[in-house]
């Protein structure tokens, strides 16, 4: 494979058709791990495509296309031989490098079957929301329609009872003016990229594939760190001033690119926050399921058949199974 080729996910259909699993060596291990071998539920899988590289020391494992017929191959996945081949790998000739990783994140924000929040006006549907249609593993396909049955029921939602509100922008709409300007676009767009990239890293390292209580904590602490110090960022000192609706920032330099500062900023933020509340749910859930297993906890516990829940009140976060909120 050529370098610098970026990730690209191959879809789990690839294994169903009959793709398999090997090694350096060439070997089929996932039968070591589960007796359905490549087609064991995809948290399986990854579990053993993870433990396989452990013990071997391995850097990847290869998916081999060449069992299935390549009439079929042609027909089913030319995306995926489009950008292989762009990169270097054709697939009906040689195995793809391959190595687990984080794709969907089971849960999202509560809604009702309408795609309602808590939150009036805010609705959610598909990989963004928690409707209940999925368990422990999300099911191939299945966010597809998804989107499909709750966006339909969303279309028929009566809206007349909610009224626009504007959020008080003067009468001229240009909104109060607030002067700022931050020195170096360039060098802050790096920072943010850098501190992104340390955050993915963590997270993988904390809550990847197999989680441990010791390694939650470890990524938490590092985690509240960074949010102090992107707290403590004059830039995030000064956006937290602007009022949705009210305020409005001055800068020099390109529009352009202090829209590409502002949306880097703002996905950090949020990446932080959601980042810190899936090593805490994580931490949570004193159990195994589907995708989220701790090696200091392997077995799954009946007590934990439900969705974990969380709220925010007075400004704090609270954990919910059954029974009262537990902080």
């Amino acid at each position: 494979m050529q370098a610098g080729a970026p990730h690209f996910l191959i879809s789990e259909a690839v294994r169903g058709e009959g793709a398999h699993l090997v090694d350096d060596a060439g070997r089929r291990f996932a039968f070591d791990y589960h007796p359905d071998g490549e087609l064991a539920p995809r948290d399986v899988v990854s579990r053993a495509i993870f433990q396989h590289l452990k013990l071997t020391g391995q850097a990847q494992v290869w998916l081999d296309l060449r069992a299935i017929d390549q009439e079929q191959v042609n027909r089913r996945f030319p995306n995926i031989l489009r950008v292989c081949r762009r990169w270097g790998i054709d697939p009906l000739m040689e195995p793809i490098p391959v190595s687990p990783a984080a794709h969907y994140w089971m849960g999202g924000i509560t809604t009702d079957l309408k795609g309602q929040t808590s939150v009036p006006g805010l609705y959610a549907v598909g990989e963004t929301a928690s409707t209940g249609v999925h368990g422990a593993n999300r099911l191939a396909s299945n966010s597809l329609l998804e989107c499909i049955v709750f966006g339909r029921e969303l279309s028929g939602l009566e809206l007349s009872g909610l009224e626009s509100q504007a959020l008080g922008a003067g009468e001229d709409g240009a909104g109060e003016a607030l002067d700022w300007a931050i020195a170096d676009i360039p060098d802050q767009l790096k920072i943010l990229a850098h501190q992104r990239q340390q955050l993915a890293e963590s997270l993988w390292q904390g809550a990847g594939i197999c989680r441990t209580q010791a390694s939650l904590q470890a990524s938490i602490d590092q985690l509240e760190g960074w949010r102090q110090a992107f707290d403590a960022l004059p830039m995030t000192q000064q956006l937290k001033q602007l009022v949705p609706g009210r305020s409005r920032a001055i800068g020099g330099g390109e529009p352009g690119v202090w829209n590409e500062l502002l949306r880097a900023w703002g996905e950090l933020d949020n990446l932080l926050l959601v980042g810190w509340l899936i090593l805490k749910s994580a931490q949570f859930r004193q159990e195994s399921r589907g995708g989220h297993y701790r090696l200091d906890f392997p077995a799954t516990d009946p007590l934990w058949q439900v969705h974990t829940l969380v709220e925010r009140r007075d400004g704090q976060a609270y954990w919910q199974r059954s029974g009262p909120l537990l902080p």
